[in-house]
């Protein structure tokens, strides 16, 4: 069985949906260079419907 690991955007008071309503404002370099690794070291992607049609 593999591992399975989630990269969400999460606020600090834990809310993770609507991510597009408030993500972009916080978004720096330092970040960039965290989601850019976190990326490199996926191998395969998990999407439900809904992510994969949009």
């Amino acid at each position: 069985m593999r591992r399975l690991t989630a990269g969400l955007f999460i606020s600090i008071d834990g809310v993770v949906e609507s991510p597009n309503l408030w993500q972009f404002d916080s978004v720096d370099a330092e970040l960039g260079t965290e989601m850019t690794a976190m990326m490199h070291r996926v191998d395969r992607v998990l999407l439900g419907r809904v992510g994969y049609e949009q």
